[in-house]
């Protein structure tokens, strides 16, 4: 009889600790925080710092790892207190198709590679030079009565960032996006000195190639509706100001329209015809 009390009591014993380390194991810890955790400084006692936890390893019930501190939010969290929230990557001879898309690898030529699933692919050492292009007229250019004219045969004075060739054609007034982003347009335009009709305007206008993510085409007009007898004599001139979400590749222009009545020269002054472009 006692030795079955014995049994009885070894077997609840048992099952006890089976439920509770099914809940939480604990390794050198007596009261984990998480399903598995591990105190690798044996350090941690009853309120342990930020210095102790990070030698601390979790692991969450949806299996999420968390290294140096104790609720990991990502798959592996790395994001303690100490100064060794680091991953070192070796080298792979897998083909980037074995080792799947987002694979990362380091190089032994001293950069770091990824795999998209087809090849691996260098990643840049320093960010790219983000766009920056501003341009002037001075050539004149002849835009006709009420026909919307693309203004061509800009002189560049500024092109960073650009690619071969450059993201700005100065000669077809046409900038390329080279990468998706934001980018900031400006632009305005003088025309010559001549006669302003009452009830005119001119609209100036920047358009871009790319229409699901923009207003495609950004005018502004300045009008002139009473000047008497259309007597009235001087330059007349616009702007317009844009903020297009481009990607890669896609294209702005230029342009401008006026219904004086007669074709109108550009002014031939650089001061007052220019363009900028920066990618925010």
């Amino acid at each position: 009889m006692k030795i079955n009390i014995i049994y009885k009591l070894f077997t609840c014993a048992l099952l006890f600790s089976i439920i509770k380390i099914s809940a939480q194991v604990g390794f050198f810890i007596p009261n984990p925080t998480q399903p598995l955790h591990i105190d690798a400084g044996k350090d941690d006692g009853s309120a342990p710092d930020a210095t102790k936890i990070s030698n601390d390893i979790v692991v969450t019930s949806t299996g999420q790892l968390g290294v140096g501190l104790l609720n990991p939010v990502t798959k592996v969290d790395l994001r303690s207190a100490g100064n060794e929230r680091i991953i070192g990557l070796g080298t792979n001879t897998q083909s980037p198709a074995a080792a799947g898309g987002g694979a990362i690898r380091y190089n032994s030529g001293g950069f770091l590679e990824y795999s998209d699933g087809e090849q691996w692919i260098a990643l840049p050492l320093t960010p790219p030079t983000k766009a920056l292009v501003n341009a002037n007229k001075s050539a004149t250019q002849s835009i006709p009565t009420s026909t919307s004219t693309v203004i061509t045969g800009w002189a560049e004075t500024v092109d960073l960032g650009a690619g071969t060739g450059g993201d700005f054609d100065p000669s077809s007034g046409i900038f390329k996006a080279p990468r998706d982003g934001f980018y900031l347009v400006s632009f305005s335009i003088t025309l010559a000195n001549g006669n302003i009709p009452k009830n005119t305007f001119i609209e100036t206008a920047i358009e871009s190639s790319q229409s699901s993510n923009n207003i495609p085409v950004f005018k502004t007009i300045n009008s002139y509706p009473a000047f008497q007898a259309g007597a009235v004599s001087n330059y007349i001139s616009g702007n317009c100001n844009a903020i297009f979400n481009l990607k890669k590749d896609d294209t702005i222009k230029f342009s401008v329209r006026h219904n004086i009545g007669s074709a109108r020269n550009t002014l031939n002054d650089s001061k007052l015809n220019n363009l900028s472009i920066s990618e925010l």
